[in-house]
């Protein structure tokens, strides 16, 4: 790895998608002609700012992102490769940060986080992301709550009723310097932590995570109703355009 500062995508590609009904990666499900996976790709792609774009994918399913993905939609594209993940999304980014590190990578390059399945983010928002990261060492992306929040028991009667202002439903790109990211997932594994998302593991070092203003139509596609409302965002897009 050459010894500079550009940033580093990582994309977490490992899911099943069996909330989609099926044991199909959720990220190769065909939206508006290609693979879910294509379209979020596209998009970091048009950036032109990353260095290399590591596609985290379950074990024994290099061949159907080869053959779905890779030579369909981005013949000679060398800035894609694919790595094998682990049981676990945070098992998955770790074994990507192993290699980062074995190729050390400068620790203030800066590392993105993308879920493959949120293929509607827009160029926009991992600018502001990342740009919020190079200042502040880390920075997520996040929106402010529609819905009523109610904490509950395990047999679902209500606890309390938080003040929904005072919490944020959180996105993805998730942009951290390496240094700040390595040891957050190090200190994950030798506590056996396993935490919701990576700025998680961050704000267990005492490290403060900017979050920047997200938008609705990043959503994570998990279930078929998530598959169709892409589909509609989508043609919208494609009308106004």
């Amino acid at each position: 790895m050459e010894k500079e500062h550009t940033p580093v995508l990582l994309i977490a590609a490992a899911g099943q998608g069996r909330r989609m009904g099926g044991e199909e990666n959720k990220t190769c499900l065909s939206l508006a002609g290609k693979p879910v996976l294509a379209h979020t790709l596209d998009i970091f792609l048009k950036l032109n700012i990353f260095s290399q774009v590591m596609v985290i994918i379950a074990p024994r399913e290099e061949d159907t992102f080869r053959e779905r993905v890779l030579i369909p939609f981005f013949p000679g594209e060398k800035h894609i490769f694919l790595l094998e993940g682990g049981r676990e999304r945070q098992y998955s980014i770790f074994n990507g940060l192993q290699y980062l590190y074995k190729r050390k990578i400068p620790e203030e390059s800066m590392v993105c986080i993308h879920d493959g399945a949120r293929p509607l983010v827009s160029e926009s928002l991992i600018l502001s992301v990342y740009q919020q990261a190079l200042s502040t060492g880390a920075a997520i992306a996040g929106i402010p709550l529609k819905d009523t929040i109610k904490e509950v028991d395990t047999d679902l009667a209500v606890l309390n009723t938080p003040r929904r202002d005072s919490f944020m439903a959180i996105q993805t790109p998730q942009c951290f310097k390496f240094s700040i990211l390595w040891q957050a997932h190090c200190k994950a594994k030798e506590d056996n932590f396993l935490g919701s998302d990576d700025s998680s593991l961050v704000e267990r070092l005492g490290i403060k995570v900017k979050v920047v203003m997200g938008n609705y139509e990043n959503l994570k596609i998990t279930t078929p109703d998530d598959l169709r409302l892409a589909e509609t965002y989508l043609s919208s897009r494609r009308s106004f355009r």
